[in-house]
């Protein structure tokens, strides 16, 4: 199943892509993912190639275009969203990402005494909660 944390590595894993793809690394990560995109996008009614022609990793623009393509694509047809999650694991280890763990397991149990708590799988950002205490 292709769900939101999934979703939000491969979008990770495509923004690094671009971002480094003036590496040798990150330029076979971006051209393996434009031949991964252009596959999909001949299989899928409405759209042609010249949809992903060009991209430019530099453009943030372009580069949200192919995330939201290729992810509506997974969203849709399973053995896409397979292939992209391949694609996914493999680049995060050659690009050196750390790796991705699904699910999350938070647990304040016992005779715990705490004040604030935070349970989360994914924070991207801050947290804050005011002032500290006094």
């Amino acid at each position: 199943m292709f769900d939101a944390s999934t979703a939000q590595a491969v979008a990770a894993v495509v923004t690094a892509a671009a971002t480094g793809a003036a590496t040798e690394a990150g330029r076979e990560a971006w051209t393996s993912l434009l031949r991964l995109a252009r596959r999909a996008v001949r299989r899928s009614p409405g759209t042609s190639e010249e949809d992903l022609l060009p991209v430019d990793p530099r453009d943030p623009a372009q580069v949200r275009m192919l995330a939201g393509l290729v992810l509506e694509e997974a969203a849709r047809n399973d053995d896409f969203a397979a292939a992209l999650e391949s694609w996914t694991d493999a680049v995060s280890a050659r690009l050196g990402l750390a790796p991705r763990v699904s699910g999350v397991h938070n647990e304040v149990a016992g005779n715990a005494r705490v004040a604030t708590v935070i349970q989360a799988d994914t924070v991207n950002g801050g947290i804050s909660f005011g002032q500290g205490p006094p």
